[in-house]
């Protein structure tokens, strides 16, 4: 599946990848977001816990290494500069330096800082990142971008469409947890509520 949906009962490409909806080309993740996995990400990015980075980035390595990735250099996603300043740093970066591959942690720029996207809906989480990011210089090939958490997949989409726009010929997502739907759904609905605290 395109979109790395776990949907083991279903063969071939989801709704979203049927209606040619995805900017991207190529979307996994390393585990379902559940409970316990949202506490870690919260312990890495509020409570100064930055060491849980390594671990997570290891096991994101892992998921690089097994899935059908191409790409060579590493996008992490960006957070607005005044949300950086305020935490101190971006996990998706720390996360990213320990995948083995070249990262561009400059390449891609967060102009917008974006609302919280809790409770919006797919069309308004779009409206929402309509132009929130830019690439600072052209891109060339194939691109993987890298975040903690995927929920929809408008953030990704809106990144792929910019660096696309900027000459990236292929973008894939690689993110080390995924917000499931329909009947994955059951186990991550308590962790939803603050997925938007992941940005």
């Amino acid at each position: 599946m395109k979109c790395g949906e776990p949907a083991p009962a279903i063969e071939g490409l989801c709704s979203f990848c049927t209606k040619g909806e995805h900017v991207f080309d190529l979307a996994r993740s390393a585990l379902l977001f559940t409970r316990t996995l949202r506490e870690i990400i919260h312990h890495l990015k509020y409570s100064d816990r930055v060491s849980l980075a390594n671990p997570l980035g290891d096991i994101l390595k892992e998921c690089l290494e097994r899935e059908p990735f191409t790409g060579n250099l590493i996008i992490p996603v960006p957070l607005h500069a005044s949300r950086e300043r305020q935490r101190g740093f971006n996990q998706a970066g720390l996360i990213a330096a320990r995948l083995g591959r070249p990262v561009a942690t400059d390449l891609l720029r967060r102009r917008k800082n974006t609302p919280s996207q809790t409770g919006l809906t797919r069309n308004q989480r779009k409206r929402n990142l309509a132009s929130a990011f830019e690439a600072r210089r052209e891109v060339k090939g194939t691109v993987i971008v890298v975040d903690d958490v995927y929920t929809t997949g408008s953030t990704m989409n809106e990144i792929a469409r910019t660096l696309k726009n900027a000459g990236a010929e292929r973008v894939e997502v690689l993110t080390v947890a995924r917000v499931a739907s329909d009947i994955y759904r059951v186990d991550a609905t308590a962790a939803v509520a603050d997925v938007s605290m992941t940005q």
